[in-house]
Order: C-alpha cells, then structure tokens, then sequence
C-alpha cells in the first residue's frame, strides 16, 4: 500500500513539473529602436540632460492656484475617473484569468431522509426500530490541467492588459495637467491683454482728443485725426474679441475641473501673474524621455497581451 501511495506521489510530481514547464505560443520581447545618445540641442545651458523624473511638473511655475486646479482636476475631472475604472475592469479580468488554475467546477451537495417502517408492514414484526435516518455529503470538482499552459499565457495577457490600462491612466493623467495648465495661463494670459487693451484706449483717446486740438489750430492735417480714430477703433475692436476667448478659456477649464461652465473666482483667486518657467528645464536623454511616455508604454503593453493571446489559441488546438 505504502509502495503504490508513492508511486502514485510520483506520477503527481511529475504532472505538475510538467504543467509548469510546458507553455505553448511566443514570449514577448520589446522591440528595440534607434534612439539618439544626446539632443541637437546638447549645447543650449537652459537644458537639462541628466536624469531626473519630475512628476509634479506644473509645481516649478511656484503658483498655487495652478496647483490647486491640479489637485482639483485629480479628484473631478470625468475622463480621469473613467480611465481609473478601466484599471478596476483590467484588475477583475486578472483575477478572473487567475481563477482558471483553480477548479474550474465546482459543486457541493447534501441531502437528509428520516425513514419510519409501518406498523402494518409485512416485516414490522421481525424489526425492533421502525426509523432511520439517512445523510448524504458530498463534493464535485472538475479541474483542467494547464498542460500546454493555456491559463498562464491568458494569466499573462490579462496581467499585461492591466499595465496597459495602468499606462492609459498615467497618459490621461499627462494630458489633463498639460491642459489644465494652458487653460489656466491662457486665462492669465487674456487676462494681461485685457487690461493691456483697456489702458491703450484711455491713451489713445487722449491721443485722439489731441490730435483733434492740433487740427483746428491748423498744425496737423485732417489725415493725422483719423489715423488716431483708427487706431483707437482698432483696440475697441479687439476687447470684445479678447472678453470671447477669455471666458472660452474659463469653460474649458471648468470643463477640465470636472464642473459646469461657470464662475471660476473661487478657483482663480490669487495672484494674477502669468506663470513663469523655470530658467533651466530637465528634459534627461533621449531614452528615457522615450521611457517615460505612457503612451509608447501602453501600446508596448497591449503587444505583450496580444503575444500571449497566440499562445491561448494555439493551446486551443491540444
């Protein structure tokens, strides 16, 4: 007995060195490219080439409402939440693929009988118990072997899908701190012309009010006057263009903040300067900066999970 229980031991062991050595379909590699060591721009002293990652970017302008839109655009913004629920789907779709080297049936039953014989039975006289109780327990489990290891390439693919969801989330996240601060100088920006186009018209109504003075003393001729008229007319003309971009600016950025369009002087209270950059910008090497765009890394990430997914296909053939 204790001979077969070992050999049986054996046969076991080597069922699942096999499971874990076979694996049908390609391992994934990442292409390679040709990047360049050095920028052309190598020699300009406001750039940066050493490594340094920095995540909060938008915190080298060292203005705080840019940082509180930031911080606010994190928790609200739509486009963000929706790529955050994309990685909760990647990660159940992994725990799901995992599931499949457990068994894949599973059923458990039970059931209970109480018995009694009749009085009036023939065989009521030769029995001294007229009852009885009756149990029955008992489990079901059908497991599939992973053979030619159909459900660790699909266990690849899925973990593969989840990073790539995960890079999506990062590039979503690139792209609405990118706009969110351009919305946001834009609105600076306007703001400075605006003010820049209401002090122009005091002037150059003066200028006008001049001019007029100057041509019914007979120094300057009709043409001066309307030449000032003009000018004048000019900048008039383009404040309502300026107050139109200005509050298109603030919509996106509501938009952005995850709010309807609105009153933002909540948000935008502080200083009204025009964010200035750094002097000198990190930009690392070519490689890295390569790295570090989530969006090379997600489409990497999906030729991974498609890759395993050959695998998954040609299993389906044993």
């Amino acid at each position: 007995m204790i001979h077969r229980f070992g050999r049986w031991s054996l046969v076991l062991v080597f069922i699942l060195f096999l499971t874990s050595c076979a694996r049908i379909g390609p391992n994934f590699s990442p292409p390679t490219a040709r990047v360049s060591a050095n920028w052309l721009e190598g020699g300009d002293p406001h750039l940066k080439t050493k490594p340094e990652i920095i995540r909060n970017w938008w915190q080298s302008f060292n203005d705080p409402v840019l940082d509180r839109l930031v911080d606010r655009a994190f928790q609200e913004n739509l486009s963000l939440r929706m790529a955050g629920l994309r990685v909760l789907e990647a990660r159940a779709r992994l725990a799901i693929a995992v599931g499949g080297l457990y068994p894949q049936n599973q059923q458990a039953f039970g059931s209970f009988q109480y018995n009694r014989v009749s009085d009036g039975a023939p065989t009521a006289a030769f029995s001294n118990n007229f009852s009885y109780r009756q149990i029955e327990v008992g489990l079901l489990a059908g497991w599939e072997i992973d053979f030619w290891g159909k459900f660790r390439r699909a266990i690849e693919s899925a973990d593969a899908g989840l990073w790539a969801e995960v890079a999506d989330y990062e590039d979503v996240l690139v792209s609405l701190t990118a706009d969110v601060a351009n919305a946001y100088i834009l609105i600076r920006t306007l703001e400075k012309r605006l003010g820049l186009a209401v002090q122009n018209v005091e002037i150059q109504k003066e200028s006008l009010k001049i001019a007029e003075a100057r041509f019914q003393y007979g120094k300057v001729s009709q043409l001066d006057v309307e030449q000032a008229k003009t000018i004048l007319n000019n900048t008039l003309a383009i404040i309502p263009v300026l107050k139109t971009q200005w509050q298109q600016a603030r919509n996106a950025l509501s938009l952005l903040l995850g709010l309807p369009p609105g009153d933002l002087s909540e948000f935008l209270a502080g200083p009204g300067d025009i964010p200035v950059s750094p002097p000198e910008i990190v930009v690392g090497i070519p490689n890295d900066l390569l790295r570090r765009r989530p969006d090379i890394r997600r489409v990497e990430w999906q030729a991974a999970a498609q890759c395993a997914q050959i695998g998954v296909a040609k299993a389906d053939y044993y």
